[in-house]
């Protein structure tokens, strides 16, 4: 049971393209529970669950996210590999996006709130990093999160988990198939 004295945090999982369900999920809190985020001790994210995570700390417009993210799909869509094609360049365009939607003081927003999992190159371990020195520092990433933590924060227990993908995070899909029968019937 959720115990609003102990506190707690949000973490959004790593989730590429899918990132829009962490949109919409953003903007029912918003509406139906604003607490949930606003009162949130951290709000922790890997991959596209860190850009959701940044833009609810920096309080940008989610609709404005929820449209970039579907260009940046409709772009890679265009593309006979979708975004594994050589023209395709991801990093760019998000970086673009976040100078163009987080505000000025964005690195005064998100330090100490936003908890952004990356991932270490040198030897491939987990780093949670929750203080930015500029808007420029919270932009920049070493290497994405999702691959040595895909969902930062899930074994605590005051931890609220959203994912896309059904399983058992708190927030997402459930999962309506039925196992495929084994007789020979």
């Amino acid at each position: 049971m959720f115990d609003r004295e102990r506190g707690w945090n949000v973490s959004f999982a790593g989730c590429g393209f899918l990132g829009v369900y962490h949109v919409g999920v953003s903007s029912c809190l918003q509406e139906r529970a604003p607490y949930l985020i606003t009162e949130a001790a951290r709000i922790y994210g890997a991959s596209a669950g860190a850009l959701n995570a940044a833009a609810l700390v920096c309080g940008c417009c989610l609709a404005d996210c929820c449209s970039d993210v579907m260009e940046v799909a409709k772009e890679a869509r265009k593309r006979n590999l979708g975004p594994l094609h050589p023209s395709f360049n991801l990093v760019k365009i998000l970086k673009n996006g976040l100078y163009k939607n987080l505000p000025e003081n964005a690195h005064e927003l998100a330090s100490g709130k936003l908890c952004i999992s990356l991932t270490r190159v040198s030897d491939g371990e987990n780093v949670l990093v929750s203080d930015f020195g500029s808007k420029e520092e919270l932009i920049q990433r070493y290497v994405d999160g999702g691959i040595s933590n895909n969902l930062p924060e899930y074994e605590l227990k005051n931890t609220i988990t959203v994912s896309p993908f059904s399983g058992e995070s708190d927030i997402c899909p459930r999962d309506n198939s039925r196992p495929i029968s084994t007789s020979c019937e």
